[in-house]
């Protein structure tokens, strides 16, 4: 769900850009931190996020003409989880454990021995398994310091705001109400009502006699 979209989910944070940002050492750090599907030993990672271009998810290399427009730095957010299922996973590892049973002649394997079958199983199941992609996008105005992030998945904003902070060196905020107080400058006393106001529910809760009665037969 891009910007451009007919809908998105546009998540509001609040970054201040680091003083002296030096855009080709930008341009660097976001490389660095580039999406990766394997880990350092060539395997696929059960999550895996990182940055792309903006206007292509299959490009990892960056210099300061595709990060910056005007006073924004626009990237890219590529999030994949891989997942097995279970039922296969038990499936699999239960006849890892019989052909070793059969191979060495035993009638039970020891904890150690089945510990080593399952790490082996879901290894092998998971470098076969196929991620599900899905693809972010960030506009960071370097002179209002608001961050647009399109998307409020939980685990992929907490895996972008960390990502944001390994990358830039500063901490993206979400934008709630009482932060928002504090930036626009309202006295303290104003601020400290705001952030003890009760959480207001704007729907009734459903009553007893609102739930659906069986009909008689």
């Amino acid at each position: 769900m891009g910007f451009l979209s007919a809908s998105s989910s546009i998540v509001r944070l609040h970054a201040k850009p680091p003083p002296g940002l030096d855009r080709e050492a930008i341009a660097r750090a976001v490389t660095e931190r580039a999406f990766r599907e394997h880990d350092e030993d060539g395997m696929p990672k059960a999550e895996a996020f990182g940055w792309v271009t903006i206007h292509d998810p299959l490009v990892t290399a960056f210099d300061a003409t595709d990060l910056f427009f005007q006073q924004y730095l626009v990237l890219g957010f590529r999030f994949d989880r891989r997942a097995v299922p279970a039922k296969l996973a038990w499936m699999e590892r239960r006849r890892a454990e019989r052909t070793r049973r059969d191979e060495e002649n035993l009638e039970r394997l020891s904890r150690d021995v089945k510990r080593e079958i399952k790490q082996d199983v879901e290894s092998n199941l998971m470098a076969r398994a196929l991620p599900n992609p899905r693809f972010f996008e960030c506009a960071w105005n370097l002179e209002t310091e608001a961050v647009f992030f399109s998307g409020k998945q939980k685990n992929a904003l907490e895996s972008f705001i960390a990502l944001f902070r390994e990358t830039f060196g500063v901490t993206p905020v979400p934008m709630i109400p009482y932060l928002a107080a504090e930036r626009i400058g309202l006295d303290g006393s104003i601020v400290d009502a705001i952030r003890g106001v009760d959480p207001s529910r704007l729907v009734p809760a459903a009553r007893p006699d609102d739930e659906p009665q069986a009909e008689a037969g």
